[in-house]
């Protein structure tokens, strides 16, 4: 799914365009559990490339956990001279959303719905964001949506208010 650079910027929640080596920082600690939830979109010094970028810091990890996690990357290239399209998403360190219908545009969505988070002074929930913007179902954008029951059984010329043998 392509967008101008404008668009993408838009959908991600920064609200303009980045320039070679801008930054959009953003983040929030909150001293009660210890952790420090930070999210930036970064572009290369040639601008040819964004990258956009989730952490949860702690001041004292979970055990098990590093003191760092990063939660999510993004990156978005170029695809024709007026067009850029998001290449690549990692959730947790692992590939994530090419099973996911239009995962492009729910991974704009979920970055935007951290940063809104974030500059209200609000932890994320990151399980519930993720859910919420890859697999809400009330959307009507997964995959796993499905038809159920069964076709009206009905006449073309029923639909029309014609009766039989009628016509133009």
């Amino acid at each position: 799914m392509a967008f101008t650079k404008k668009v993408l910027m838009d959908k991600l929640g920064i609200g303009y365009e980045l320039g070679p080596y801008e930054t959009f920082p953003a983040s929030f600690y909150d001293a009660g559990s210890g952790r420090t939830c930070s999210a930036e979109a970064r572009m290369d010094p040639d601008g040819g490339e964004l990258e956009c970028e989730i952490q949860l810091m702690y001041d004292t990890p979970p055990e098990g956990k590093p003191s760092m996690e990063q939660v999510c990357i993004i990156k978005a290239k170029p695809i024709t001279a007026d067009e850029w399209d998001i290449v690549m998403l990692r959730v947790k360190g692992e590939p994530f959303g090419d099973d996911i219908y239009n995962w492009q545009e729910k991974s704009c969505n979920f970055f935007r719905a951290v940063i809104q988070e974030l500059q209200t002074d609000t932890m994320p929930d990151i399980d519930e964001l993720l859910d919420r913007e890859f697999h809400n179902r009330e959307r009507m954008g997964d995959q796993r949506q499905g038809g159920g029951g069964k076709s009206p059984k009905m006449k073309g010329a029923q639909l029309m208010g014609m009766k039989k043998g009628g016509g133009f």
